[in-house]
């Protein structure tokens, strides 16, 4: 039973990680903004996590590609 919970875990877990990182890879690379944007999306992404990682992909990361 606690392999199942575990295993479902990472399922769920895993995506989110990787999308975060991707989300964080392209804040890095995103010449188009200035360094004290970057700075306040850095944060949001610190302390708010894959809900900021959301939120930069559907108003920033999709109006740019």
């Amino acid at each position: 039973m606690m392999e199942k919970q575990f295993v479902i875990g990472l399922i769920i877990t895993l995506p989110l990680i990787v999308f975060w990182l991707w989300m964080a890879w392209d804040l890095g690379g995103d010449d188009d903004m200035s360094g004290s944007e970057k700075f306040y999306w850095l944060l949001a992404f610190l302390f708010l996590n894959v809900f900021a990682a959301v939120y930069y992909y559907v108003y920033v990361y999709r109006r740019r590609h």
